[in-house]
């Protein structure tokens, strides 16, 4: 039977060029002709879309639907398959590499679009549009079934947080805490797409995604720091969601006391402005894993208001202290600068 699948594959490819039979017959065949010529038929379908754009032959919304099949064919090409597999269901548990195949056929067709036409097509391809798209689909895998164990869902809110930290541009020092916060506002953003029904229906799912979020906590403080009593209070509080303030600038000074309280067991070890930026992470990454899945993904019973306030509070706490260390070095660097211009005069 096999055997007669794949004849019918090899017909269907060779003789009646089709795109869907080359790309599965790659996938469950492997070879490297097969792959080569089935990446070719992708690579020409691709520039047809955004020929047929530019000319005003097809409308966004049209683009916008071939592009979704398309950038599926480009997924499945990738996939290594059995000649058995269910191809919809091998694209459906790949969702972020789904959307990256996607905006890379808008991106195509901007590049050669007219301006008119760049102007109608930017929307979809703004990095919020991209993001919001990338973590719907993610969602979806979830709460449709095509994504069940922990592992692949960590992987992929891992590549999708990757990927969001490297449209940010961020410097690459901070690319790993920048990855984890993301990482932890996609979980949030799955969590928040829940289906309506009774909680029992989706404890599985919830559990799943709890233990997602607890793997993506850092190691716990390097032991040989001892943890102030102010650290192991702020994180009781979280645990019970008592005592999250509020006011933004109450919690910036509730959480900078409790670093000057780690700082001051501490020996210097980098410059200043670095040890506090290092150290606030260290502080709302402690209270995080103290609390765990509870801080990080809410139960849908219950009031959830102080556990999104206070990871509102903490990322925006996280982007401060970066902004801070980022300019405390542009002004080092500025300083170091002016010095040797003075210097050689």
């Amino acid at each position: 039977m096999q055997i007669l699948n794949q004849l019918g594959l090899m017909f269907r490819a060779t003789v009646l060029n089709q795109l869907t039979a080359k790309v599965r017959l790659a996938s469950a065949h492997y070879s490297p002709s097969r792959f080569s010529a089935a990446l070719t038929g992708i690579g020409n379908q691709e520039q047809q879309l955004a020929n047929r754009f530019s000319q005003g032959r097809l409308s966004v919304d049209q683009l916008y639907r071939q592009a979704s099949r398309l950038a599926s064919q480009d997924v499945l090409l990738n996939t290594r398959l059995r000649p058995d597999s269910d191809c919809h269901e091998a694209v459906a548990r790949q969702p972020v590499a789904t959307a990256s195949a996607f905006r890379s056929v808008l991106v195509r067709a901007y590049c050669t679009a007219t301006e008119e036409k760049k102007q109608a097509l930017g929307v979809l391809l703004a990095p919020a549009m991209v993001r919001a798209r990338a973590r719907c689909m993610l969602a979806d895998a979830v709460w449709l079934g095509h994504i069940t164990r922990s592992d692949d869902l960590l992987a992929q809110v891992r590549q999708l947080a990757h990927l969001e930290a490297v449209d940010s541009a961020c410097p690459l020092d901070q690319m790993e805490q920048l990855e984890r916060r993301a990482g932890r506002e996609i979980l949030h953003s799955v969590a928040g797409q829940q289906p309506d029904g009774p909680d029992e229906a989706w404890h599985a799912v919830r559990l799943m995604l709890g233990s997602a979020a607890s793997a993506l906590l850092p190691a716990e403080p390097d032991s040989v720091r001892p943890v102030p009593p102010s650290w192991t209070q702020l994180a009781a509080h979280a645990r019970s969601g008592s005592g999250v303030p509020d006011n933004f600038e109450v919690f910036r000074d509730t959480m900078g006391g409790a670093v000057d309280d780690a700082l001051a067991l501490r020996e210097p070890d980098v410059e200043p402005a670095e040890q506090v930026c290092q150290c606030t992470f260290e502080l709302l990454e402690y209270i995080r894993q103290q609390v765990k899945q509870h801080a990080l993904i809410p139960p849908r019973s219950g009031d959830p208001a102080a556990g999104l306030r206070w990871e509102a509070h903490a990322d925006r706490l996280e982007r401060e202290a970066v902004d801070r260390l980022l300019l405390y070095r542009a002004r080092t660097a500025a300083a170091a600068q002016r010095g040797g211009s003075s210097s050689s005069a």
